[in-house]
């Protein structure tokens, strides 16, 4: 019995020793882009990024909260705890709010603490450094926390937004702080004004991306990187102009982790949540969290890599809409073979090969997925058409409207302009710096088969949808860009369909999809439309 005994202990020995440790590193940096999405960085080009997915760990199914708004995500990543604990649900947060959900836990201002609390309490002798773009974002942080903080707008030695980044690169390098965190704004501006899909969005990512390069060579210069790990995320994605709704482009956010133990070249496949960035980088650096915290450390980044190779989604471009020359299909990861099809069946390796741009005749849906070896990228899903010679939409088009919210189209005049455009949208009607204008656009709509017909119309300002006569969608108020719904049950054949749109200032956004099933919404096309 006591050799058994011993023989069970030494084997209790043997197994601890093999077990392995904790991944820990000495500093650790994140870098959090606003609205850079998975999506948004697989179709920009970002040549450093890419390299440190090659020399890394990435995630492109990490969520973030709802709704897919920046205040409760910021909270939600930097305190490791989801809205429910933390308390901060909306953009319209603020600290004195009679109405706010108490937060379950409260460090010394009475907010919810950060990591950057947990830090300073358990660890005071680690330096922390915050760089901000987003000024309204320190509302959320006790910002006595960090050692030194830099935020735009308040520091007049700062005389544009990517100058913050500027700064964190030279601070950095200079003190070489244990936690910096660093909050960029700009991506996200730029896509609400131009759309998330857009080129200068793209360019945008591209931007940070370079300065993360320029950031990355100061580390290596330096030989910081073997105890350093950096994590790369967002606050949420994009569609459109907007976010702030539930589609997958919305919710999901990448996590690059590069440096330190991390495995290169692991493709993490869990899903994640966007409180498991701020547990990370506290357990990177020892920190313990509280019982109310949610987030994990991210083991996945860690563990020996199963041969699955990143591969980021294809761009199309143009990426929706009506096209006037040729499309192309790209990716900047190099090796990658693209395949596509053009009447909505699912692309595979049987489908047709990329080899440069080509040209429609025709309404279509066009599908691709890009390859490295055996592994592929997520489908890019898009509906493209021709520069129709007779475009199905007509318009009539009221400037200088002066009301706040949607006006009575039956009280108009004259209207300024009248014409045709391809689609329901403001595409092509040249105003982008207009504001205070009124847009009514109609046609028929031609419906194959009976079938309740849902419609989603995405506007900034309001808008209003009616099939028949018969309003289907009411989304009049002046907003910011929000989705709202509506279904009618048609029979095949012809139906009017008519859209009153107005826009009262800064954003505008008109964008009209419908779903014969309640769940899968595609735009209408102009084969869908007739005068």
């Amino acid at each position: 019995m006591k050799k058994f005994l011993l023989a069970i202990m030494a084997s209790a020995v043997l197994l601890s020793g093999c077990q392995k440790s904790a991944p820990k590193a000495d500093y650790v940096i994140i870098l959090g882009f606003d609205a850079m999405g998975a999506r948004g960085l697989q179709r920009a080009n970002t040549p450093y990024f890419n390299s440190m997915i090659e020399d890394g760990a990435v995630s492109i199914h990490t969520r973030c909260i709802r709704p897919t708004a920046s205040s409760q995500n910021w909270m939600t990543m930097v305190s490791a705890a989801p809205a429910e604990m933390h308390g901060v649900f909306t953009n319209n947060w603020n600290r004195d709010k009679v109405d706010n959900l108490e937060p379950a836990l409260k460090n010394e201002e009475g907010l919810f603490p950060t990591i950057f609390d947990q830090i300073r309490a358990q660890k005071p002798e680690l330096k922390q450094y915050a760089f901000i773009e987003w000024t309204n974002e320190t509302r959320l942080y006790n910002m006595s926390a960090f050692d030194y903080s830099c935020v735009y707008k308040i520091d007049s030695t700062l005389t544009e937004p990517m100058d913050v980044y500027r700064r964190a690169i030279s601070s950095y390098l200079t003190d070489r702080p244990e936690m910096m965190f660093l909050s960029m704004d700009l991506p996200d501006h730029v896509g609400h004004t131009f759309g998330h899909e857009s080129d200068e969005y793209f360019n945008m990512v591209s931007q940070m991306d370079s300065l993360t390069g320029v950031f990355l060579t100061g580390l290596k210069e330096r030989n910081w990187l073997k105890n350093t790990v950096i994590i790369v995320t967002a606050d949420h994605g994009g569609i459109g102009f907007g976010h702030g709704g539930d589609a997958i482009e919305e919710y999901e956010i990448p996590i690059i982790l590069y440096g330190g133990d991390v495995t290169k070249g692991k493709l993490m496949k869990r899903t994640n949540m966007i409180y498991d960035v701020g547990a990370t980088a506290a357990a990177l650096l020892g920190v313990e969290l509280p019982w109310e915290c949610r987030g994990k450390l991210l083991t996945e980044a860690f563990e020996p890599s199963d041969g699955s190779q990143y591969v980021p989604m294809p761009l199309v471009h143009p990426f929706s809409g009506t096209v006037n020359g040729d499309i192309t299909i790209t990716s900047d990861f190099e090796g990658t073979e693209i395949y596509y099809t053009l009447d909505g069946s699912e692309p595979d390796r049987n489908s047709t090969l990329y080899t440069g741009p080509f040209s429609i005749d025709k309404s279509c849906r066009i599908r691709s997925v890009a390859y490295i070896g055996e592994s592929k990228s997520i489908e890019s899903d898009n509906y493209l058409s021709p520069n129709s010679i007779d475009p199905p939409v007509a318009y009539k088009l009221y400037l200088n409207m002066q009301e706040a919210s949607l006006p009575d189209f039956t009280k108009f005049g004259t209207p300024t302009a009248t014409g045709y455009v391809n689609t329901f949208s403001l595409e092509g009607l040249g105003l982008d710096d207009e504001d205070h204008f009124a847009l009514l656009l109609s046609s028929h709509l031609i419906v194959p088969e009976a079938a309740k017909y849902t419609f989603e119309v995405k506007s900034d300002d309001g808008a209003n949808l009616f099939i028949d006569g018969k309003l289907v969608v009411a989304n009049g108020s002046a907003h910011n860009i929000i989705p709202a719904y509506g279904s009618i049950d048609l029979e095949p054949g012809r139906h009017t369909i008519k859209v009153e749109f107005y826009e009262y200032t800064k954003t505008q956004v008109l964008a009209l999809r419908l779903s014969t099933d309640g769940k899968t919404f595609r735009p209408l096309m102009d084969n869908d439309l007739d005068r």
